[in-house]
Order: structure tokens, then C-alpha cells, then sequence
């Protein structure tokens, strides 16, 4: 079997894994939006957002609190750690509220509030304090995982208990919604927050100082070439995979899109 090399600095295996996701949430939005449209109803034991759709959300954010890992390993400390973070994760955020934007222009009913850019983009902020001590400065060992990975299962545990709460809309990014909010996407910091807690725990266990602890072969074997490249640019692919889709459905003449 040939193999090609990954990029330098990247783990090929977690690009791997992110581009398995990304192909799986192109399925999903494409079954989402025949079900949306009337187009086909799918069955109730396979409606996305419960069967299929959350264990996609699950591994986006578990592998992007891996990777924060290796930010805080790539950094020479704490001051520039934070920096980096809190930029990043204000772009992040910032992306998040433009799909905010454009899906309250269309299709505007059930707009994406708190969908998973912002989820990533706050929690990139918040899971500073998470990482500190772990650049090239500090060190880390696998004692280091059990604070996020607590932190993460309680999260995790309010999860259903938040949900049942209702209060006003400056609570819905922590998982707390007025009556009868309805959303097209919503990842709240509670529980979500707590996933990319544990995949700092994993990336601490598996990664420690932002090295591979496990072994795999040196190459990526080529078969694997094309999940690695969709998981190097899953950010552009997000962002544009819907439009995308709803356009070549309106070009094909099974969905009509009124504005």
C-alpha cells in the first residue's frame, strides 16, 4: 500500500478522524434539509439531531479539544498561550456570529443562536486556565487529565438538568432557553463545554506535551489521503457545505428556496 507523508506539525490520524466527521456532517445536513423541505420525511428512529447528528457534534468538539493540546505544546508559555487562545477564539466566534447572520436572513425561522462555531470559540477562551503550565515551558503528565476530564463529566451531568430550566435569552449560551425557543443548531457551553474538556484529558493522556504517545505508522497510508485533506480544511467546509447543498437541490429542481 503507498503512503504519503502529513504535513509537518499535524498528527494525521486526528485529520483523519476530522474529515471522517466532516463527510458525515455533509451527510447529515443533506438528510436534514430533504426532511426540512418536505422532500423526504425520514423515520422517527432516525430523525439527525438525536440518532445521528449528536455523535457527529460529539467528535468535532472532542477533536477540537485534542488540539488544544497541541496549541498550548507549540507555544513558549502561558502569556503567549493566552493570547493565541483568546485571538483564535474570538475568530471563531466572530464566524459563529455570521452564520448567525445569514441564517437569520434565511431561512430565518429557527436561526442558528449558539451553534457549535460558537461553542468552539468560547470554549477555546475558557479552556485557558485548563491548559496553562502546559507550553514548552511546563510539562505535562497524565495526572494533568483528571481536572478537565472532572470538570467535563459534571458538565455533562447538568446537561439534562439545565435543559429543563427555562430563563431569558442571555442564558441560552449556557444551555438555558426561553419557553418555546426553537433552533435550527444548538451546542450550549453546558454540556459541550464539558466535551472539550475531555478531549483535553485525551489529549493530555495521548498527546503529552504535544507528543504522539502511541504508535502508528510513519506514513499515512494513502487510502487515508482523502479524509486527512477534508479534515485539514474542515473549517472552510462548514462554512460553506450548506449553501452548497441547498443550491445544487434548488439547481436540480427537487427543493424550492422563497425568500
Amino acid at each position: 500500500m503507498r503512503t504519503v507523508l502529513s504535513k509537518p506539525g499535524r498528527f494525521y490520524e486526528i485529520d483523519v478522524l476530522r474529515g471522517f466527521a466532516v463527510i458525515l456532517m455533509v451527510i447529515y445536513h443533506f438528510l436534514y434539509d430533504l426532511d426540512y423541505f418536505g422532500v423526504y420525511s425520514l423515520p422517527s428512529w432516525f430523525w439527525p439531531q438525536q440518532f445521528y447528528g449528536f455523535p457527529i457534534t460529539d467528535l468535532f468538539v472532542l477533536i477540537a479539544g485534542v488540539s488544544l493540546v497541541f496549541s498550548a505544546a507549540a507555544v513558549p508559555d502561558d502569556k503567549v498561550l493566552a493570547k493565541k487562545l483568546t485571538r483564535r477564539g474570538l475568530k471563531i466566534f466572530a464566524l459563529g456570529l455570521l452564520i448567525t447572520l445569514a441564517t437569520w436572513i434565511y431561512p430565518h425561522d429557527g436561526f442558528i443562536v449558539f451553534g457549535i462555531l460558537h461553542l468552539i470559540g468560547i470554549s477555546t477562551i475558557l479552556a485557558i486556565p485548563f491548559l496553562a503550565g502546559h507550553t514548552k515551558s511546563g510539562s505535562t503528565s497524565s495526572k494533568n487529565a483528571w481536572a478537565p476530564l472532572v470538570f467535563g463529566l459534571i458538565l455533562l451531568l447538568l446537561g439534562p438538568v439545565v435543559r429543563r430550566i427555562s430563563g431569558p435569552p442571555y442564558l441560552i449560551p449556557l444551555g438555558i432557553c426561553p419557553p418555546g425557543f426553537s433552533f435550527l443548531d444548538y451546542e450550549p457551553l453546558i454540556p459541550w463545554f464539558g466535551v472539550i474538556l475531555i478531549g483535553i484529558a485525551l489529549g493530555f493522556w495521548l498527546y503529552p506535551n504535544g507528543v504522539r504517545k502511541f504508535s502508528v505508522p510513519e506514513r499515512m497510508p494513502r487510502l487515508l489521503s482523502p479524509f486527512s485533506i477534508l479534515g485539514q480544511h474542515s473549517l472552510v467546509i462548514y462554512l460553506i457545505h450548506q449553501p452548497v447543498i441547498l443550491l445544487l437541490l434548488w439547481l436540480f429542481g427537487i427543493i424550492q428556496l422563497g425568500f
